[in-house]
């Protein structure tokens, strides 16, 4: 006589409630960068809060240049710093290295955290002349020097120094 095998199949337990569905959620929330002409005008303004003459688009013979600060009227630029938003990273530091060579001015690119590799890369090859002068600054770093700067300098007005 053949044996008989029966299955059990088990019953799902109930639930109670059914779980969400699962969603990644971003690692941070999206920055949203300032534009191009806060990031001028934030610069032009931490220079006079410096002492010194602030323009913005300067002109010269290349083309122009998105913020210097001179230490007097006639003079050639201290400071030059192009702002990069979303631009040509590459005509950036081109203009910079002009600046450079022609009034040895500290120079500064501006642009956002994701085009740091290429102007380091940049840096690293085609503008290498200019890899130990020109200065990298994150486009948040503006804001917060000048945040920084203002209250130092309130401070020092409240204590009247």
């Amino acid at each position: 006589m053949p044996k008989e095998y029966r299955v059990k199949i088990p019953t799902p337990a109930p639930v109670a409630e059914i779980a969400p569905p699962y969603t990644l959620e971003p690692q941070q929330a999206e920055q949203v960068l300032p534009s191009h002409e806060e990031v001028k005008q934030k610069l032009a303004e931490i220079g006079k809060l410096q002492g010194y003459l602030a323009d913005e688009e300067y002109v010269f013979d290349i083309g122009k240049l998105d913020v210097v600060w001179r230490r007097v009227e006639r003079s050639v630029p201290t400071y030059v710093f192009e702002v990069q938003v979303g631009g040509d990273v590459y005509h950036a530091l081109a203009k910079l290295k002009h600046a450079f060579d022609l009034w040895n001015s500290h120079i500064f690119i501006v642009a956002s955290q994701a085009d740091h590799n290429k102007v380091q890369n940049l840096l690293s090859g085609t503008f290498h002349e200019i890899s130990g002068q020109a200065i990298f600054i994150e486009l948040g770093k503006v804001e917060e020097l000048h945040r920084r700067k203002k209250a130092y300098l309130d401070f020092e007005k409240e204590l009247g120094i």
